[in-house]
């Protein structure tokens, strides 16, 4: 592994730890994937082309590992190991075989993922970190089992979640903008709806994503004993965890999931801070502010009050012209401030609205009439 050289290191970085990350979101699920003990023969003269996914679980793991391969050949290009990446023949060799012993895949898969945590981290520490995000964040999406509720307090307990949260905010530069601050906001939501688990109204429109305001809308709590509520919460969690493997890989651009109301309300929040970080900046300087007052009463008052004394006219100018010149100085700081505070701020709020958008917690299931 040789990492590149010059200007371009800092991208080759980049896609290596997007690609780190989704190797370990691979090797998560080929760990987890329920492949048959024994080669399934398909039935002849089918009359359709299937999917991905409607693939059998054998030929669904058979994909995941040549993704993991891809996946290890981008990572491996940038690093400061000189040693071949981990091999990947004995999973593949069960994967080929016409039967396997139970539990064999899935040791196999445990081996290959100790292989490849350690190598990544001693490569690189971002490529360590990224490859065990991704096994961390898609483990949040496949462990949790509706027929056991506590394993959803269990996933998003709030000292598991602090980990990710960590390496999030340790790769933020790595991932696409606004990528991990909104997946570290929506966990977040998902750890608060864990303590309180509820099921949301039904969207009116089969294409209409999950509302995006803060306000929460009327909802019902998670029967876990009805079928039909467990099914709801493992749909929303997939597609959550789908929705999360997509922005921090660069599949989709978070800016995508906005709306014009999502700007909207982004841009309200944004005049609200500047709003409050001029009355800071005023609050600071409120003896400059309190002078400034004070001369503009006077000089109304002198330009009110015809028979006023010239020299008490003249003073009062000077005295408007002094601080004038004082309150110049302090407005043009305001200025430079509000100019650097601008982008961040704006950035911020995004970084919300990104995260209501791609949060996707439980509904109802549609009823037809």
């Amino acid at each position: 592994m040789t990492p590149p050289e010059g200007p371009d290191r800092s991208d080759a970085a980049r896609d290596a730890v997007v690609a780190a990350f989704v190797l370990g979101w691979h090797v998560a699920e080929l760990f987890h994937a329920n492949v048959p003990g024994a080669r399934q023969r398909r039935p002849a003269g089918e009359d359709r082309l299937t999917g991905i996914g409607e693939l059998d679980p054998l030929s669904r793991a058979r994909l995941l590992l040549a993704q993991v391969r891809v996946d290890l050949a981008a990572a491996w290009r940038f690093g400061r190991s000189d040693q071949e990446p981990p091999d990947t023949g004995a999973v593949q060799a069960l994967l080929e075989a016409e039967v396997r012993q139970p539990g064999q895949l899935r040791a196999a898969v445990a081996e290959l993922h100790r292989q490849l945590l350690m190598a990544l981290t001693a490569a690189d520490f971002r490529l360590g970190k990224a490859y065990g995000l991704g096994r961390a964040l898609a483990q949040t999406a496949l462990l949790p089992d509706a027929k056991h509720p506590e394993t959803f307090r269990r996933t998003f307990a709030r000292f598991r979640l602090d980990n990710l949260q960590g390496w999030l905010a340790d790769l933020r530069s790595a991932f696409p903008p606004h990528a991990a601050e909104a997946v570290s906001g929506s966990l977040q939501a998902w750890a608060a709806w864990s303590d309180a688990p509820t099921l949301r109204p039904a969207a009116g429109d089969p294409g209409q994503a999950p509302a995006r305001r803060p306000r929460v809308p009327p909802a019902r709590p998670v029967d876990w004993s009805a079928a039909p509520d467990r099914e709801s919460v493992t749909r929303a969690l997939h597609r959550q965890g789908q929705l999360w493997r997509a922005l921090l890989s660069g599949e989709r651009d978070g800016l995508d999931l906005l709306s014009t109301d999502d700007y909207l309300w982004a841009a309200d929040q944004f005049l609200g801070n500047l709003r409050r970080l001029t009355v800071r900046f005023l609050r600071r300087f409120w003896i400059t502010t309190s002078a400034v007052a004070a001369i503009l009463v006077a000089a109304l008052v002198v330009l009110v009050v015809a028979r006023a004394a010239s020299a008490v006219a003249a003073a009062v100018l000077a005295a408007a012209g002094a601080i004038g010149l004082t309150w110049k100085g302090a407005a043009s700081g305001l200025g430079r401030v509000l100019a650097q505070a601008q982008r961040p701020l704006w950035d911020s709020e995004l970084d919300v609205a990104v995260a209501n958008a791609v949060t996707w917690l439980p509904r109802e299931r549609r009823t037809s009439e």
